[in-house]
């Protein structure tokens, strides 16, 4: 295939991904957005926002998040940023796809952040090899470590998402009794790339919020060259008898004042529910204190300076009962959590949009920067 051959071929398959992307994005929205009392957005409004991205984008963009967010939370901004536009023009061009691959397998936590506060790992699967925290181990290994554990957390740990596949389970004598089946055939429906933690002593004040789950503060931390900053907090928080706090999972979020640590509000869950003052456990989350919130933040900030290829990051922090955070999960491309805290960029839209438009998308570049092999070497 000639060189302007291939340059024609890769640009029409960028276009394509992108208008799947976005026409994925938008039939998700109006989706949600038929399940839940929409509030009309006025002319004035409608035009403010399409003037706002097209002086970024240069074309007009659909306002149905907008509406979405407007509708749920009461707050109205012309900077929510559209789903569609956030991945297919925004996520990949500030964080680099081809080095996220490797980097969020949540195997290599243990060499990516050996000395990070993070639940013990017992034993991990990665890509069918099997390891302690450090060293490989035979598979008979692997199961004679986890015959007998009083309480331990088992997940992917590569392409997990929405907390698919997190199982709390305990194991007597090889055998497993909540799924009824030995610790080999465990091993075996998880096939590759899986990991067993210890399971995770939260603060009492998380625990307060529900019990059964481990509530994790989602921080959103923006990169400025040689600055991090923090673009929001939520918490998000499961529901009663779950074990995760992902919405899908029916959990529900409420935005982190950044000054005072506290709770702001009520909390927002799926779009068919009323939001919540108050979680299934009865904790009131307005104005409630979160454990070690300036701690956390600090925390984030040290972690994303060790992630230079990654400019925006989600990060899932728990704290544990010595008021310390804990390090559960980074995201390359987190989702933006707009209907509980708002605009996700805040002050920093403009200067984020800006950047991305600059930028390569790197869901379209290759690892390499050479063009051609080289011979002769």
């Amino acid at each position: 295939m000639s060189s302007a051959i291939q340059k024609i071929y890769q640009s029409s398959q960028k276009k394509l991904t992108i208008r799947y992307l976005e026409s994925f994005f938008e039939k998700k929205i109006k989706k949600s957005m038929q399940l839940c009392p929409m509030k009309p957005l006025t002319k004035g409004q409608e035009a403010e926002i399409k003037a706002y991205f097209k002086k970024h984008f240069n074309r007009d963009i659909p306002t149905y998040w907008h509406q979405y967010f407007y509708s749920r939370n009461g707050l109205y901004s012309e900077k929510y940023i559209p789903a569609s536009i956030y991945s297919s023009s925004i996520i990949y061009n500030l964080n680099n796809y081809q080095f996220s691959l490797a980097y969020v397998d949540k195997g290599f936590y243990d060499t990516l952040f050996p000395d990070v506060n993070r639940p013990h790992t017992i034993i991990k699967n990665v890509n069918g090899l099997y390891y302690d925290d450090k060293n490989p181990i035979s598979i008979e290994e692997a199961i004679d470590r986890c015959s007998n554990l009083k309480e331990a957390v088992i997940k992917p740990t590569v392409l997990g998402t929405w907390g698919v596949g997190v199982n709390l389970f305990h194991a007597e004598k090889g055998f497993v009794p909540e799924m009824n089946m030995s610790v080999n055939d465990l091993f075996s429906h998880y096939k590759n790339s899986f990991i067993v933690q210890s399971k995770l002593e939260q603060h009492p004040d998380l625990a307060k919020l529900n019990p059964t789950s481990v509530n994790t503060i989602r921080v959103m931390s923006y990169r400025r060259d040689n600055e991090v900053v923090i673009l929001y907090a939520v918490i998000r928080i499961g529901r009663m008898g779950k074990v995760v706090d992902n919405e899908t999972s029916g959990g529900i979020k409420a935005d982190i004042d950044l000054q005072t640590g506290r709770i702001k509000g009520p909390a927002f869950g799926s779009p068919t529910e009323k939001n919540m003052p108050q979680t299934d456990s009865g904790a009131v989350l307005d104005n409630y204190l979160i454990p070690s919130f300036p701690q956390i933040l600090d925390f984030v900030k040290s972690l994303h300076y060790r992630l230079p290829y990654f400019r925006l990051i989600g990060w899932d922090i728990s704290v544990d009962t010595n008021g310390k955070p804990v390090m559960i999960e980074w995201n390359r491309s987190a989702e933006l959590s707009q209907v509980a805290h708002g605009p996700a960029f805040g002050d920093y839209t403009e200067e984020i949009l800006a950047r991305a438009l600059h930028e390569k998308n790197t869901r379209f570049t290759q690892l390499s920067g050479r063009s051609h092999p080289t011979h002769g070497i």
